[in-house]
């Protein structure tokens, strides 16, 4: 009797996180159905820290991607990255659960005369076959996935790459929350660490919207990397000094190229990698 008690609990459990997380994900469509046609004007934010942590982004990903590569960008919104890596000569597949932001970008490559084949879908149930690409990336999106998909996420993606495949991403860092909850690249979305929120604030229609945002630690990663079966081979920093300092001080080319070139030095070296205001991570998917 108390086995089938249990069994219909974890039942019950199970029925509730499904229904959390169904609804999260019908919350993050929405909004940024909403903001979509302003969303460029909105990230990233303007000063030389925003720059810094941008540039740092654009040296991690195309350091590692190249032309003829299939890849899919998974949480692909306006195509930060897909119009350039698109532009690079690979061959990529975007994915975003908004319409909305998948047209804007199909816009954009319209305009740019560039190929790429955009969906409209949920990363934890991609749309692909197993082993279709060389390189999966997501680019901040992975903050907005509820915790209960997060390994069906990362299994998904592993299943889509091509044994010797990697993964690229970039997240915030949880374990920097502990010492600062503030945003320090607010501007107009601005992240609340402690309701676990990301908000838009001052939309055109002048509504804010919220989203749900979820950081991660670095033992976070390297556990779901793990039971995806990938193996993390480069973790660095972004931002491990830049989001310290005013953007006043940074203004000074001085200061600046001295931070730039610190943080280059120290963002792949432990400890001082996993203390990045934000993680750029790598893993591989084993060949068989």
């Amino acid at each position: 009797m108390s086995s089938q008690v249990s069994e219909k609990s974890e039942i019950a459990g199970a029925d509730l996180n499904g229904s959390v997380a169904a609804a999260q994900k019908a919350t993050v469509r929405s909004v940024y159905q909403q903001v979509a046609a302003e969303y460029d004007e909105r990230i990233p934010g303007a000063g030389p820290a925003d720059d810094m942590f941008t540039q740092a982004e654009r040296d991690f990903i195309f350091s590692k991607v190249r032309p003829g590569q299939r890849v899919l960008d998974m949480g692909c919104g306006t195509g930060r990255f897909t119009v350039p890596m698109a532009a690079l000569g690979a061959e990529v597949s975007g994915l975003d659960i908004s319409r909305a932001m998948l047209d804007v970008l199909q816009e954009k490559l319209d305009k740019e005369n560039l190929q790429a084949s955009l969906n409209e879908g949920d990363m934890a149930n991609l749309p692909f076959e197993d082993g279709s690409f060389d390189v999966v990336t997501s680019m901040l999106a992975l903050m907005h996935i509820p915790v209960d998909d997060r390994e069906k996420v990362f299994a998904e993606a592993a299943r889509v790459l091509r044994p010797g495949g990697r993964m690229l991403i970039g997240v915030k860092n949880s374990l920097i929350e502990q010492f600062f909850q503030g945003d320090r690249f607010a501007a107009v979305d601005i992240t609340d660490v402690e309701s676990k929120e990301l908000r838009f604030t001052q939309t055109r229609s002048g509504e804010e919207y919220v989203a749900p945002w979820y950081s991660f630690s670095p033992q976070d990663l390297n556990a779901l990397f793990a039971t995806a079966g990938m193996v993390v081979t480069h973790l660095r920093g972004n931002s491990t000094i830049s989001a310290w300092l005013a953007d006043e001080v940074l203004r000074d080319s001085g200061v600046a190229g001295t931070v730039r070139s610190l943080e280059l030095k120290l963002s792949d070296v432990p400890p001082f990698n996993h203390l990045g205001y934000h993680l750029l991570v790598e893993a591989v998917k084993p060949a068989r």
